[in-house]
């Protein structure tokens, strides 16, 4: 990681040296798609208090500069708790952590947290894992993706971190859609 911060360092300079105000951030140059990701047995908490968490998502949002990502799924799946696994694993949960709040909501089997679903303007779900990607201020940034997550097995963990790269800074869509930023 520190001859990743370097390398950022050295970039960013150079490209102030040059004129240019602005850095993106940028993951480590590994390629992860080897790692072998463990399924997390349980991942979502029916006990949870969704609304409060999201609410504390976007306040510490706020504070820090970073985007939310919501992910809506259940225990019962399996693309929910192997895409949890992959967001488990170090390289991208130094990544996702430096640049996003993430809320996991239980939906149990679709009966679940529903006006939580409906925060995000949609009247319900057609599949888990469902992500969301939100701006601090509630605009959601990654319209059309949300499903992409739905056949996680299929994927590995640099599909998540290129997914997580490609969002953490995106400029918001002309046609963003805005999330309730606080309990209804």
């Amino acid at each position: 990681m520190k001859g990743t911060v370097m390398r950022l360092a050295a970039t960013c300079v150079s490209l102030m040296m040059l004129g240019v105000a602005a850095c993106s951030p940028e993951p480590e140059e590994t390629d992860l798609s080897s790692l072998e990701i463990t399924a997390i047995d349980a991942p979502y908490s029916a006990e949870a208090d969704a609304h409060g968490e999201l609410d504390a998502a976007y306040e510490r949002a706020a504070e820090r500069g970073t985007r939310v990502l919501v992910k809506f799924g259940g225990n019962w799946c399996p693309d929910c708790r192997i895409f949890a696994g992959m967001l488990e694993l170090e390289p991208v949960r130094e990544y996702a952590d430096a640049h996003y709040e993430i809320v996991a909501v239980d939906v149990g089997r679709y009966e679940r947290n529903m006006d939580v679903v409906a925060r995000f303007g949609m009247d319900g779900l057609e599949g888990v894992p469902t992500v969301i990607i939100t701006t601090a201020d509630g605009e959601i940034i990654n319209t059309g993706t949300s499903a992409e997550w739905r056949t996680a097995r299929e994927r590995n963990a640099q599909d998540v971190l290129d997914y997580l790269t490609r969002y953490a800074e995106a400029p918001v869509p002309a046609n963003a859609d805005r999330a309730i930023i606080s309990r209804p």
